[in-house]
């Protein structure tokens, strides 16, 4: 393999979306649209993380409030979301509720570092790793394990303190 091959293979572009006052990045390949202003038709008797069901120009798809996946209070009254509408790797799609979107981050993988045991656990849990960026700390986040923590925490329980420590 040339060398310029084999740095394509470590640069990932990445969408910046911030929740709280955690920035985390989704990667671009997973990520089908960014929207705002959808109908939300709720599901009875479904966890407090899932925000209901959206229909997506007759994509019907299930939409997440990251924040309280992560054990974040409430938006406040009146504040907006933007939905990341994602791609698991099984095919999926979801859509995920984030507070706000940054932009979207080339990066080479020298660029970020493994997750920090001073992250809460839940961020660990679904963290690929972290870019510090001065004060701005990034967690990359894997999509299908984030996933997997929403659906595993619906069956046994709430997560753990979503806060930095």
């Amino acid at each position: 393999m040339s060398g310029a091959q084999n740095h394509m293979l470590e640069e990932t572009e990445f969408l910046t979306c911030q929740v709280g006052e955690q920035w985390i990045g989704f990667q671009v390949k997973q990520v089908r649209e960014v929207v705002t202003g959808q109908r939300v038709t709720e599901m009875p008797l479904s966890d407090d993380m899932v925000k209901g069901l959206i229909n997506l120009r007759g994509r019907v798809m299930t939409e997440l409030d990251v924040r309280k996946v992560v054990g974040l209070p409430d938006r406040e009254e009146g504040k907006s979301s933007h939905v990341v509408i994602i791609e698991t790797h099984s095919g999926e799609d979801f859509g995920l509720a984030v507070d706000n979107v940054g932009e979207v981050m080339f990066m080479n993988a020298n660029d970020y570092e493994p997750t920090p045991s001073s992250l809460a656990p839940v961020w660990r849990e679904v963290s690929e790793g972290v870019l510090k960026q001065g004060e701005r700390v990034l967690v990359l986040v894997n999509v299908d394990r984030f996933i997997a923590l929403t659906i595993a925490e619906h069956e046994t329980g709430a997560p753990d303190n979503a806060v930095l420590h």
